[in-house]
C-alpha cells in the first residue's frame, strides 16, 4: 500500500463485513453487475436484511469498493473476487481480510507491522494494550490520526480485534494469535499484486 494513502476512519463504520462482501461479489461473478446495478439491487430487495435503506446503500458501496481494492490488474482482482464470492468459508474470510487491508492504510499497517512481526518470530502474544499502543503510536506520526477521538480509536481497536477473530487468527481469552494456513489461491493473488511484504501476517513465512 502506498505509504501516502490517508488514514480514514471509515473502517469503524464499515467493520469486517464478509457476510456483505460475499453477496456483492456473487452479484459481481454471476450476474456480471456494474457497482451502481448492485447498489441498486441490494437496496431494493433488501439483500443484507438491514433496517433503512440509508445504510443498505452505504454498505453496498463499501464492499464494492473493498472489491475493487483488491487489485489494480483485473483478471487478479476477478480471481479474488471470484475467491470471495464462491470460495470455503476459511478462504473467504481471509480474502476479505486482505481486501479490508488494500482498503484502509490503518488495516495494511497493523497486520504489516504488529501481526506479521509475531508469527515471523513465533512469538503469539498480542495484548490488547500492544494493539492499543499501536494505534496510539500513529497519533503522534499522523495529523489527520491525531484528530481521532479516543472513541474512534477504541473503536478501530475493536475493528481489528474483531476481524482477526473472524478469521480465526486469534484468541481473545489468552489474547494470542492462533496457527492459521493461508490459502493457495489468496497466496498467488497477493504475490501478483507485489504484496508480499503482507505475508508475515497471514502466518506464510516462506
Amino acid at each position: 500500500m502506498d505509504a501516502s494513502t490517508p488514514y480514514n476512519g471509515a473502517i469503524t463504520r464499515e467493520q469486517f463485513l464478509v457476510r456483505e462482501t460475499r453477496v456483492v461479489a456473487q452479484l459481481k461473478t454471476d450476474e456480471n453487475l456494474t457497482n451502481e446495478q448492485i447498489v441498486e439491487r441490494v437496496t431494493r430487495l433488501n439483500l443484507f436484511h438491514y433496517p433503512t435503506e440509508r445504510e443498505l446503500k452505504s454498505i453496498s458501496k463499501a464492499c464494492c469498493r473493498r472489491l475493487d481494492a483488491l487489485s489494480d490488474d483485473p483478471t487478479t482482482r476477478d480471481s479474488l473476487v471470484q475467491l470471495i464470492a464462491h470460495g470455503m468459508p476459511e478462504e473467504v474470510r481471509q480474502t476479505n481480510l486482505y481486501a479490508l487491508m488494500r482498503t484502509f492504510r490503518v488495516a495494511w499497517e497493523f497486520m504489516v507491522t504488529v501481526v506479521g512481526p509475531r508469527y515471523r518470530s513465533f512469538d503469539p502474544s498480542l495484548p490488547r494494550r500492544d494493539i492499543a499502543s499501536f494505534l496510539e503510536q500513529l497519533r503522534t506520526q499522523d495529523e489527520r490520526v491525531a484528530g481521532w477521538s479516543d472513541a474512534t480509536m477504541n473503536k478501530i481497536r475493536q475493528v481489528l480485534t474483531a476481524a482477526l477473530v473472524e478469521c480465526a487468527m486469534y484468541d481473545r481469552k489468552t489474547e494470542t494469535l492462533q496457527p492459521v494456513f493461508l490459502g493457495i489461491s489468496l497466496e498467488q493473488g497477493i504475490r501478483a499484486n507485489g504484496d508480499e511484504v503482507c505475508l508475515p501476517a497471514f502466518n506464510c513465512l516462506a
